[in-house]
């Protein structure tokens, strides 16, 4: 009788142990899986968030973000832009000045002036139509300019006044087309000095022709061609060029010859009347 409720208690036991590891186990399993299904639920629920919200927000925001940079970067450059430009132009301008003072320099030294005249300096006026033809200088006849004076650039001489007003003088250049009158020149061939006259200027060789009184056998190089002062045309000594080349006659002497301009008639910054010392100024 007792070991029948020994094996009952027994059987009792066990089945409850049994009873209880198992409903442990179930109720681990559910733990952990509902745990999982939780955490996805979750994962799930942050990576719709991201994607379909915050992405989107992201992306534009970086759009916003990229569009004003470029809108900075572009106002720089334009600041830059200007910048330069301005520099530039200043130094464009500098580059001028410097030019033209370097002029007036010259226009104050100049080595072919006769001794017995001295120059007042000016600015002119050149119509594009006359380019070749003339110029009006800011001198007129208040400063003492009159007819026939002679005009030159710190390098040569360009050409003589032809009319004046109280203020101003028109100057008919040596390159003119149909030159009212031709100058009286001299050239300097070594110990020869040749007279002669110029009597045109041509433009496809961008020389003067001149004729010569007398035959010329040859030229020394870069010959010197000045005014010869003869006729009461122009000072003496005011230069003019040198000869480039001649033109041969049958007998092997020289009637002609051109001559390279000193002056840059392309390129005049200043230009100078030529007085003589004693005049009244």
């Amino acid at each position: 009788m007792n070991n029948r409720k020994k094996q009952r208690n027994k059987r009792i036991v066990l089945i409850i142990t049994v009873a209880i590891v198992v409903f442990s186990t179930i109720s681990l399993v559910f733990s952990r899986t509902q745990g999982g299904l939780e955490r996805m639920v979750s994962d799930s629920i942050a990576a719709i968030e991201y994607y379909v919200v915050k992405k989107p927000v992201e992306f534009v925001s970086n759009l916003f973000s990229e569009y004003n940079e470029l809108k900075d970067v572009y106002k720089e450059n334009k600041i830059l832009k200007a910048k330069l430009s301005s520099y530039a132009s200043v130094e464009v301008n500098t580059d001028v000045l410097s030019k033209e003072i370097d002029e007036l320099k010259k226009m104050l030294n100049i080595e072919y002036l006769p001794t017995d005249y001295n120059v007042k300096t000016t600015s002119f006026v050149r119509e594009s139509d006359d380019w070749n033809n003339e110029i009006t200088i800011d001198l007129g006849s208040l400063a003492g300019v009159s007819k026939d004076m002679v005009v030159i650039s710190s390098k040569g001489m360009i050409g003589k006044v032809t009319s004046v007003t109280e203020v101003t003088a028109r100057v008919q250049l040596l390159t003119a087309e149909n030159p009212t009158s031709a100058l009286p020149i001299q050239v300097i061939n070594g110990d020869q000095n040749v007279y002669g006259l110029l009597n045109r200027y041509d433009i496809e060789s961008k020389c003067f022709e001149i004729t010569l009184f007398s035959d010329v056998e040859k030229f020394e190089d870069n010959a010197k061609v000045i005014t010869s002062g003869l006729g009461g045309k122009a000072p003496k000594g005011i230069y003019i060029g040198t000869v480039e080349s001649s033109i041969v006659s049958e007998d092997g002497t020289s009637k002609t010859i051109r001559v390279k301009p000193a002056a840059d008639f392309n390129d005049l910054s200043y230009v100078a009347v030529v007085f003589r010392s004693d005049s009244n100024e």
